[in-house]
């Protein structure tokens, strides 16, 4: 597959996809996602091999009519990992690439396994690549949480993928970091998407990117004497063990987890953990609403417990 650079054969002015995409991905693809995207939006492309390729738009899944093979999906895989696959290996045997701009890739294909540890992915069949975008300010109420609590406990966001959960933690970030009265606020952002955006010069705000959750939270407690703590993307044992240990430090945690309800969040081992530990003082879950904005659906700590005992 040749390499085509998009931006030389459309107007800039009606792109809709970061640039880098417009020139990794082939000019058939990006045109025919300009012409089926919902109000020239689109929050994931999704590549299949020798499937129809489709985009996430406007709630959507729209089809787009464009197959690509398996040599074209390694040659774009290729090319976002700048001609070195291996440079990537390590993301890659844990299902993804992060690229510059906060766009994240999910990788999918064959993969070699050694002692129940995948050691590399190979004949790839299927890239998504999410795509984050600028929107109005949301994530108010969990900082009113925050305040509400007075800073001695956290909030986990939750609902099921692709809602907004990091799209929530962003906004938190920039209105806990900002403003009259900022707070010290930390972002542990392992997978290069979370601190996307978060750009302005006057925000309180430190980033520890790249850094394994668990690793990042001890190293922010021990070392930048954080007001808050932000991650994504929570949820197993030893995580949870570490997540504790800061909140002892007296640093309160906003962070998500993948759930379709209270209830299903409730049943994993880690999060049960640091209900038990008393980390979070809320728990709340996201709908998405109209115009790029949420439904928070609170859950106070001791509202829980009825939910535990009905599981």
């Amino acid at each position: 597959m040749q390499v085509i650079n998009n931006l030389k054969k459309y107007d800039i002015q009606k792109k809709i996809l970061p640039e880098q995409l417009e020139r990794i991905l082939p000019f058939s693809l990006t045109d025919k996602i300009r012409q089926r995207a919902e109000n020239n939006f689109v929050e994931e492309i999704r590549l299949r091999c020798n499937r129809e390729s489709s985009i996430v738009s406007g709630g959507k899944n729209i089809m787009l009519g464009v197959i690509l093979d398996g040599n074209e999906l390694n040659d774009i895989l290729k090319s976002m990992c700048g001609g070195s696959l291996y440079a990537y290996s390590d993301t890659i045997n844990q299902g993804y690439i992060s690229l510059p701009d906060g766009v994240r890739v999910g990788v999918c294909g064959r993969a070699a396994c050694e002692e129940n540890r995948i050691i590399g992915v190979y004949d790839i069949t299927s890239l998504c690549i999410r795509i984050p975008h600028r929107t109005r300010r949301v994530g108010g109420r969990i900082c009113s949480l925050l305040s509400e609590f007075k800073y001695t406990k956290g909030v986990l966001v939750y609902s099921p993928p692709g809602v907004g959960k990091t799209t929530v933690l962003r906004g938190v970030a920039a209105i806990l970091s900002g403003g009259n009265d900022p707070l010290r606020t930390v972002i542990i952002d392992t997978r290069g998407e979370l601190a996307y955006l978060s750009d302005s010069s006057s925000l309180c705000l430190d980033i520890l990117s790249g850094y394994p959750r668990r690793k990042g939270v001890e190293i922010a407690t021990r070392t930048l004497n954080p007001q808050v703590i932000i991650c994504d993307e929570i949820g197993d044992y030893e995580e949870a063990m570490s997540l504790v240990s800061s909140h002892n430090c007296g640093v309160p945690l906003v962070a998500s987890a993948h759930a379709g309800s209270l209830s299903e969040l409730l049943l994993r081992t880690g999060i049960r953990l640091l209900y038990e530990a008393g980390i979070f003082g809320a728990y709340v879950g996201l709908k998405r609403a109209p115009d790029m904005d949420f439904y928070y659906d609170v859950t106070l700590h001791d509202e829980v417990r009825q939910e535990i005992f009905t599981l």
